[in-house]
């Protein structure tokens, strides 16, 4: 009978031992099924973006600070194709409006546009939902008192 315990002692202990390898695999299969799910999820939130989701096509306008003006009105016109029309007046002085017409391009996040200005100039701006935000010489949005007068807002006419 001892022979026969131990045989039985044996065989449970391999059960258990085969009994908990199978939850650290169905754990396992779990964990990798919610990281693919996860990695999908990022996937898509990666490319919901203001350059594929948003109607960023128009005219854009408001008036901007200007050092020794009242401001600079400003109308920037995106089209579909990639190219800009930009016009600013200055108020307030008797020079003809800055018109500036180019091609702009998408960063890869496609949530900022890059003017290419005459010369070796650019602008950035952040495209947000019928409002773009000029952003400075680093990339980053305009922030202080004059911050909202960096903004400007889409025409419905367009």
């Amino acid at each position: 009978m001892l022979g026969c315990s131990f045989f039985h002692k044996e065989f449970t202990v391999k059960k258990k031992c085969l009994f908990a390898a199978m939850i650290v695999l169905a754990l396992a299969g779990c964990d990798q099924a919610k990281n693919g799910a996860n990695e999908a999820t990022a996937q898509q939130a990666d490319t919901h973006n203001a350059q594929n989701s948003l109607t960023w096509m128009g005219e854009y306008t408001g008036i901007q600070p200007c050092g020794d003006c009242a401001g600079i009105e400003t109308s920037l016109t995106l089209n579909k194709d990639g190219s800009y029309v930009l016009n600013e007046t200055y108020q307030g002085k008797d020079t003809k409006p800055f018109i500036n017409k180019g091609k702009f391009k998408w960063n890869d996040r496609g949530d900022t546009i890059t003017l290419n200005l005459t010369g070796s100039q650019s602008v950035k701006y952040f495209v947000g939902e019928h409002r773009i935000f000029r952003l400075d010489q680093k990339g980053q949005r305009i922030t202080g008192d004059l911050a909202d007068a960096y903004t400007l807002t889409q025409n419905n006419d367009y």
